[in-house]
């Protein structure tokens, strides 16, 4: 299956195919006919994405102080590993959508 997804270094936004959800219990699992991506919301996150670290880091003070209070607990070197690993992730876009449910999962009426 297809899914919108953002790198989150560069912002570049792609189709990726990506693997089917597995049915979960207390979950379901819907064929999407439609889905719907926020221009606001998106455009928002898309900007940010294209910034550079710095600018990055200037748009979401709030962040910053997340990985500061996390160096000084876990330690600068950990707190880079994060930083790296999050900037190193596909971020799907979009979070909207209908369709038909084709499974329910354990405990799901």
């Amino acid at each position: 299956m297809k899914a919108v997804l953002e790198d989150m270094r560069s912002g570049k936004v792609m189709a990726y195919e990506v693997p089917q959800p597995e049915l979960r219990p207390g979950g379901i699992l819907v064929r999407t006919a439609f889905s719907a991506i926020s221009s606001g919301t998106e455009r928002a996150k898309l900007e940010a994405g294209e910034k550079s670290l710095m600018g990055k880091a200037m748009a979401r003070p709030d962040l910053v102080r997340q990985v500061m209070d996390f160096a000084r607990n876990e330690g600068i070197k950990a707190a880079y590993q994060r930083v790296q690993s999050r900037l190193d992730s596909l971020s799907p876009l979009g979070y909207s959508c209908s369709g038909i449910v084709i499974a329910a999962g354990e405990g799901v009426q």
